[in-house]
């Protein structure tokens, strides 16, 4: 009976604990390499990788990324190319906005919430304030520039005294990526290299427990 009851119920038990730690090992261990492939990741990026966990009825753990972050990351992951109908966040936009060298940017290294829109907002006051101060306009004002001849178009910083025009982010029709990520491939090898220890010390611990 003892040997009925470890068979039935400690060992899908065991099974099912040491699939999780696993998946939560593979987990952490994405997470920990994701600094490496990107530069400056944020929280949220950080965070995309989860796993389901398995049960003593159903014995499979699935590691997975987030919906909403593997609504950009599937280009990190499988390469393809990225159009503005892409944009989660803005589904009616007519182009993608990608930053410049010189544009502002946050810790992420990734434009700040609201920048480009700040942008459009400086660069209507600053047509404005030209149109009323003709040639004594601002040393530095922001300009929206439409994209023509093959150049891309965007916000610019002009400098009236040097006559230069300095790129803050560009609007473009597409973005091509190629794949980087490695995550399935990352997932696949921490798990055929320690799934089996994880399995071992669960079942372990159960049959130490038992006797």
């Amino acid at each position: 009976m003892e040997l009925q009851r470890i068979a039935s119920k400690d060992i899908p038990y065991a099974l099912a604990q040491g699939l999780n730690e696993a998946a939560k090992a593979a987990r952490d261990h994405v997470k920990q390499e994701l600094p490496n492939i990107f530069q400056n990741t944020n929280a949220f990026t950080r965070n995309a990788v989860s796993f389901t966990p398995a049960t003593k009825s159903y014995q499979t753990a699935t590691i997975f990324i987030k919906d909403q972050q593997a609504k950009y990351l599937q280009f990190e992951e499988y390469g393809g190319t990225r159009t503005p109908a892409d944009n989660s966040v803005n589904p009616s936009a007519k182009a993608l906005v990608v930053a410049a060298p010189n544009a502002k940017k946050n810790a992420s290294g990734a434009l700040p919430k609201g920048y480009v829109k700040s942008l459009a907002q400086k660069a209507m006051q600053d047509l404005q304030r030209a149109k009323s101060a003709g040639r004594k306009g601002k040393a530095q004002s922001i300009l929206k520039i439409q994209g023509k001849n093959g150049k891309s178009g965007g916000f610019f910083l002009y400098n009236r005294q040097q006559r230069s025009l300095t790129r803050l982010v560009s609007f473009v029709n597409k973005t091509s990526y190629k794949p980087k990520m490695g995550f399935h491939q990352k997932v696949e090898q921490f798990l055929n290299k320690n799934t089996n220890h994880y399995l071992s010390q669960a079942i372990d611990r159960i049959l130490t427990k038992g006797k």
